[in-house]
């Protein structure tokens, strides 16, 4: 994946995780940006762990 859109986002289930593999550490510090700007307007909070050493980036949608 080359990075985390809004629609990813949008696309998941309350209480639903996933985990982005990305190509460097800087998409997956703008992926965390993305998942932390979009909380307003989905009006949900986004739990985010980040694996740098994999550049991984695990996103978990939760309820307010």
């Amino acid at each position: 994946m080359e990075r985390i859109t809004r629609e990813d986002l949008r696309g998941m289930a309350m209480g639903e995780t996933r985990t982005f593999i990305l190509p460097n550490a800087q998409q997956c510090d703008n992926g965390k940006s993305t998942a932390y700007q979009m909380q307003n307007l989905l009006g949900c909070k986004f739990s985010v762990q980040t694996d740098y050493a994999k550049n991984e980036l695990t996103i978990t949608k939760s309820a307010i």
